[in-house]
């Protein structure tokens, strides 16, 4: 960002008396790490109120506040009627400046790793800027936009939501270019209800992407798909299951040097060999429709994730011994875990196989239901371990009929260290997943320090 404060002003409904012609480049909404000249926003969260800290923040070199309620500071302060809502306007009119091609990314899961994949892709094209990790909320999504110089040729921006409003809210300050609709599943039902609610909140964005603009949205999905096909915006389709649509996978080959896919793109088999970090075929097909629709070869695509690695604590796989560790731990729904659980059956072939899970978290009256229907899965990957951490450790255990393996829940990584004391000459796989109020990277930590 680079705009005056006046301008800055303008943008937020706000007034000032003072210091008009200044320029501020960088907004911080941290006072212990605010630099000199930056603008600080007071942001009102469920544990901290930002105005509390405000006077840190001038004293450590802010040059100017936005405020929802008057301070005597030693530097110009703009009064708004809320800081959140005034950092997404602000947001917005940077966007508005930006000559960048924008493109919005969605989804329950996997969103994050698509983001930074074709992040990757479009760098081969032109100078890509993105979000970090999952700032995609209404504070996380625009400070990421007001750090972009404007200038990109690209922007990448994820948006997460979790209650019915917030899609709105995200796609007004992005206003993308593009969209690409990943999936849904059972993710933040508490605020959004059910699979169909998580469709029609995920399917707003569409609403908000610009004229002459399009979509890339997933056929694997019913619920979205009815969704989509009410807006009358160009949309490409894709598929991870091999379904009929304009880019789908139709089947992936491990080797010792990566992933083969073939793709069938737009009628026309395509074979794109990829770094084994690629690994979900949903995700191949999605990248590979958002960056071809916006005029890149899949050559390009290809040269690009031969060097893909994955973001952290996102499938990261580490070898610890004879074994595989794997690191998932970022955060956990039904669909990806699923989705980590099979892979890591996948590459267990043959050898011991260990899950560390915990719960799977904000998914309300469903909750029981999910996690039975997890311990079904569990039951026919052949898994020797389960260790459960959580509150649903029962509705896992009623779900795993027919299981061969040993099911325990834990309440700490030293109970897991002594129910596999026994396995560590073994060859195999472990893989560490649950949602984020479960610290399941405790567990991972731990058992990588002592494993080997």
């Amino acid at each position: 960002m680079n705009m005056t404060l006046q301008q800055i002003a303008e943008a937020m409904g706000a007034s000032i008396d003072r210091g008009h012609d200044l320029n501020l480049g960088r907004v911080s909404i941290d006072s212990r790490a605010v630099r000199q000249g930056d603008i600080f926003f007071c942001i009102v969260g469920q544990k901290l109120d930002g105005h509390e800290f405000a006077r840190q923040a001038v004293e450590n070199g802010a040059s100017a506040v936005v405020a929802g309620t008057p301070l005597e500071l030693d530097v110009p302060v703009l009064l708004v009627r809320d800081t959140t809502s005034a950092l997404g306007r602000l947001a917005r009119v940077w966007r508005e400046k930006a000559s960048a091609r924008v493109i919005g990314v969605t989804g329950s899961a996997g969103k994050t790793t698509v983001k930074e994949m074709l992040a990757q892709v479009l760098s081969k094209a032109g100078v890509t800027a993105k979000n970090f990790r999952n700032l995609n909320n209404q504070i996380g999504l625009p400070l990421s936009i007001l750090e972009m110089s404007g200038d990109e040729d690209f922007w990448v921006l994820e948006l997460g939501i979790s209650r019915p409003g917030d899609m709105d809210e995200l796609g007004y300050i992005l206003a993308p270019d593009a969209a690409l609709l990943l999936n849904v599943g059972g993710c933040h039902l508490e605020g959004l209800g059910s699979l169909e609610g998580v469709a029609a909140q995920k399917s707003i964005l569409l609403d908000h992407v610009r004229t002459g603009g399009f979509a890339c949205v997933s056929v694997d999905y019913p619920e979205l798909s009815r969704e989509c096909a009410t807006r009358s915006l160009r949309m490409a389709t894709f598929s991870g299951a091999a379904a009929p649509a304009d880019y789908s996978c139709l089947s992936q080959d491990s080797t010792p040097e990566g992933i083969t896919y073939t793709l069938r793109v737009k009628a026309e088999d395509m074979c794109c060999r990829v770094s084994s970090n690629v690994h979900v075929a949903e995700n191949m097909a999605a990248v590979a429709a958002m960056a071809m629709e916006l005029g890149l070869t899949l050559t390009t695509v290809e040269s690009a994730l031969r060097a893909y690695s994955p973001v952290a604590q996102r499938f990261v796989q580490s070898r610890v011994g004879s074994w595989l560790f794997i690191d998932d731990t970022y955060n956990a729904n039904p669909v990806s875990m699923a989705r980590s659980i099979r892979e890591a059956a996948r590459l267990a072939a043959g050898k011991r196989l260990v899950l560390v899970l915990g719960d799977m978290l904000d998914l309300g009256e469903d909750a029981s239901r999910a996690h039975r229907e997890l311990g079904g899965l569990i039951a026919q990957t052949g898994a020797s371990h389960c260790l459960f951490h959580g509150q649903h450790s029962q509705d896992v255990q009623a779900g795993l009929l027919g299981f061969e393996g040993f099911f325990q829940k834990v309440n700490g990584p030293e109970e897991v260290l002594q129910v596999l004391g026994a396995t560590r000459k073994d060859e195999g796989v472990m893989l560490f997943k649950g949602s984020r109020g479960c610290k399941m990277e405790q567990y991972y930590s731990a058992l990588e320090r002592s494993w080997a």
